[in-house]
């Protein structure tokens, strides 16, 4: 059982099933919201806490798992997607792993498995969250530079040192000094490593 805020969405079109994992599933504490089509999951939206989706391979209409992680994809919902499948084969288990699956299971499926695997997409969606949180974050501070910070921030991470910095920007070394010092405050940075991870996550590139 998580102890954060998630959700784990159902997709399969068969509605005993659907009832079956939503029983399961509220029984180890776990929200859920459930969905008999395709149309009906992303009409509802992408969830604004970690999630993870049980999506079925073989769904009506001749629309498969894959299929539908492929349009996740292409509409960047970020969704830990564990797959499940009542007639598996080497080729389905290829392609669900090839479109970025975070599991595999089949029907009958172990229900310890199950709540074993949905917690272990939960968590890896919960990291993720986190990450896109704080690369938000740093984006909004980055803001926050003034040009000149932003450039010696450029030439930190480039590697050279403050001496180097003054000479092929023509400043004194303390006035270095002061914007490196200001930049990585604004950033909450504490160390030269820390800044390169930082500048990482906020995506900040320099020409």
């Amino acid at each position: 059982m998580t102890s954060y805020d998630h959700l784990v969405l159902v997709l399969d079109d068969e509605l005993s099933v659907r009832t079956a994992l939503e029983r399961l599933l509220k029984a180890h504490g776990f929200r859920v919201r459930l969905h008999a089509d395709a149309d009906d999951l992303f009409a509802a939206g992408l969830p604004s806490v970690p999630s993870c989706l049980l999506l079925d391979h073989h769904l009506g209409g001749g629309v498969t798992g894959v299929d539908v992680h492929a349009e996740l994809q292409r509409r960047g919902w970020d969704l830990a997607t564990v797959f499940l499948t009542a007639h598996w084969s080497v080729q389905s288990v290829v392609s669900a792993m090839r479109a970025g699956a975070d599991g595999f299971l089949t029907k009958p499926y172990d229900p310890d498995e199950l709540v074993h695997a949905v917690s272990a997409a939960l968590d890896q969606s919960a990291a993720e969250f986190q990450t896109r949180l704080k690369a938000a974050e740093l984006r909004s501070k980055a803001a926050t530079l003034s040009p000149r910070e932003r450039q010696i921030l450029g030439l930190v991470v480039a590697g050279l040192l403050n001496k180097q910095i003054a000479d092929q920007l023509g400043l004194a070394v303390i006035t270095v000094k002061v914007h490196r010092g200001r930049a990585m405050g604004k950033l909450g940075a504490r160390t030269p490593a820390e800044l390169a991870r930082f500048v990482a996550l906020a995506g900040l590139t320099w020409q």
